[in-house]
């Protein structure tokens, strides 16, 4: 089963590298401030979607302590590509084979988004792309980080689909 809420978060020992090649320990980075984790596939419509709101939130929090990180299950090539695509400029590690963090954290689609304390706590998770939770990913956030709440999507936001399916 998925890791959920109020669980632990069940990182991989070791370094993953991101597409530009930089390694990061997932454990040692979550525990200096919290961690945003998404796990996607670049081919995915959902993770198509939900990762221009992660960089909103990488650009509206990151000064205030946020680390966000997405879990890659492509190739560097790709995940460039797809970082490009999107406008995503928060680091994108490559998972690798036998997909050892999304085995860890179980994941059952992409994407799948993780708020992790740094007390290694999972304070919020969700899978898939549904318009309407985005702004309660937002408010985890925010509680998080001890900000007020804002909400994550726009009104210019009126062509992004209400449910993407995966």
């Amino acid at each position: 089963m998925t890791i959920e809420q109020g669980q632990q978060a069940p990182f991989p020992d070791g370094e993953f590298n991101d597409a530009e090649g930089q390694a990061h320990d997932l454990r040692r980075v979550a525990a200096e401030s919290p961690l945003l984790l998404g796990i996607y596939k670049s081919s995915c419509a959902s993770s198509k979607q939900m990762f221009p709101f992660l960089e909103r939130l990488n650009e509206r929090h990151g000064a205030d302590g946020l680390t966000v990180l997405g879990i890659s299950q492509d190739s560097a090539n790709i995940t460039r590509s797809f970082a490009r695509r999107y406008g995503i400029n928060f680091p994108l590690l490559l998972e690798g084979d036998n997909y050892p963090v999304s085995r860890a954290f179980d994941i059952l689609a992409t994407p799948t988004v993780f708020l992790i304390e740094p007390n290694g706590t999972v304070a919020y998770a969700t899978m898939g792309f549904m318009k309407p939770a985005l702004d309660a990913l937002g408010d985890a956030v925010a509680d998080a980080l001890g900000k007020p709440h804002q909400a994550l999507v726009t009104p210019d936001d009126a062509d992004v689909p209400m449910f993407v399916p995966g």
